[in-house]
């Protein structure tokens, strides 16, 4: 699919600590508001976070800041640790990242092979106590900050309606939603919302809506044996088999009946 923004919600709603392997995978542009690290244990990524592009190989890290959109490709393959920190873990520092933050690419492999024991440690005490796992949170982010110097973070001022916004698509997808209706719901001018709409995910709040549908009614036939391609069409929000096709061919060059194929 062509891959607009999404927002996660699951690393939001845990507010903790997620730590794990992510080797070799592609993922398309997502944003959520903790902080997430990937230092890289072997091979090469591409990443992208808002408009910065680079690629990161072995023993650097990727830095994400809270909101920023990120991507990753492998190049062509890699393996990694991801720590995303959730604003309970990172409140000792939230104040610090408020107007400056660690640049995304931290590239001195010298340096971060020092911080290595510390997420090799995490890795192998997934389920020791929270002041644990804080206590090897605090030395990688503030060995980081006392390496590195820092940049200016990118603002991002109502982002808790652009996330109103993108769980509210999430929740009523299935229904009717124009840019009145929903403009409606969150008490904005429907010309300003579609500005600051448009300005977060970098596309229209209807384009938007039907990847939405697009992808949740994929994901749904591929869970069924025979899916009734007209049945999922209508059940999914859209209005019209032609509007259905219109969209899904911007995201697939197949026919749907083979992509539904594809587990």
């Amino acid at each position: 699919m062509k891959n607009f923004p999404y927002y996660e919600l699951n690393h939001d709603k845990a507010d903790g600590v997620e730590f794990f392997r992510g080797d070799d995978l592609d993922t398309r542009p997502h944003f959520h508001r903790c902080i997430e690290l990937l230092y890289i244990t072997g091979g090469s990524v591409d990443c992208k976070i808002n408009d910065q592009s680079f690629r990161c190989g072995q023993d650097e890290i990727m830095f994400v800041h809270k909101c920023g959109i990120h991507s990753l490709v492998p190049a062509p393959s890699y393996a990694n640790f991801v720590l995303i920190i959730g604003q309970q873990y990172s409140s000792d520092f939230s104040g610090i990242f408020q107007n400056r933050t660690l640049p995304a690419h931290l590239a001195d492999r010298q340096f971060n092979r020092t911080l290595l024991a510390h997420f090799l440690a995490l890795d192998k005490q997934k389920n020791a106590p929270a002041l644990v796992k804080k206590g090897y949170i605090d030395i990688i982010v503030g060995s980081l900050l006392d390496h590195y110097e820092r940049v200016p973070a990118t603002p991002t001022p109502n982002i808790a309606v652009i996330v109103a916004a993108l769980n509210y698509i999430d929740g009523h997808y299935r229904e009717p939603i124009s840019l009145d209706s929903i403009s409606s719901v969150f008490g904005y001018n429907k010309y300003y919302f579609s500005r600051l709409f448009n300005t977060y995910i970098g596309e229209s709040l209807n384009a938007y809506i039907n990847a939405v549908r697009v992808r949740n009614l994929v994901a749904e036939a591929r869970q069924c044996e025979n899916p009734d391609l007209t049945e999922l069409v209508f059940a999914h929000g859209f209005n019209s088999m032609t509007t259905f096709y219109r969209n899904f061919s911007k995201y697939y060059s197949q026919p749907p009946t083979e992509v539904f194929r594809i587990k």
